[in-house]
């Protein structure tokens, strides 16, 4: 009998002895707050650049892929690109601002258009094959609606967008017009200097 009970004892000082060493986990932000491009962390840099030029359109919260996204040929409408917020939410609005900046590379590799036997977006035309095309910068008016270069986030919210409308210019054989966004430190939030840049490229062929 005395043997058992040297056991429970023992256990039950073991048990305590155990559970005040646990250390409880704080989960509380507590780094700098700053706003990072969601697309610019989640896909590969472009080769010879510290950011990603994208040739197809950027979903949110996933990386691109070559079976299920599309590419920027010939489209025409609203390219939406996410910012989130990297730490806590505010009742306040708030906002990042944002510039337009050059291509740095002459030429850009495109892959071949969607076909009807590939993921949704099912097909996109006209279609196209791979082809490596000249690259010049877009026009504001020409090209895409003149953006604000301000971004705001909502309250209780991590999420602020960019939204690009991209007019129909026409086609033009062999070319791609390239438009480069930069998050900077005009608005209220700053941003992450790792993920605060982008490239996107639209086909025109």
């Amino acid at each position: 009998m005395k043997k058992n009970k040297i056991y429970v004892l023992t256990g039950i000082i073991s048990l305590l002895a155990f559970s005040s060493c646990v250390k409880q986990i704080d989960k509380t932000f507590s780094g700098n707050t700053v706003v990072e491009l969601d697309a610019a962390p989640l896909n590969s840099l472009t080769s010879g650049q510290t950011f990603t030029i994208f040739n197809r359109i950027p979903p949110h919260g996933i990386p691109v892929s070559t079976t299920r996204d599309s590419t920027s040929r010939r489209f025409s409408g609203v390219i939406r690109l996410r910012v989130n917020l990297v730490g806590p939410q505010s009742d306040q609005s708030q906002t990042i601002g944002y510039k337009i900046f050059p291509s740095p590379v002459t030429t850009f590799a495109y892959p071949a258009t969607l076909t009807a036997a590939q993921a949704p977006p099912t097909g996109q035309l006209p279609a196209a094959p791979a082809a490596t095309l000249a690259i010049l910068d877009a026009v504001a008016g020409t090209h895409y609606v003149a953006l604000s270069g301000l971004c705001t986030i909502p309250p209780q919210s991590s999420f602020g967008y960019i939204d690009i409308n991209v007019l129909n210019a026409g086609a033009t054989a062999a070319q791609a017009r390239f438009i480069g966004i930069q998050l900077d430190s005009t608005g209220s939030l700053r941003p992450n200097p790792n993920y605060n840049k982008l490239g996107i490229t639209l086909d025109q062929r």
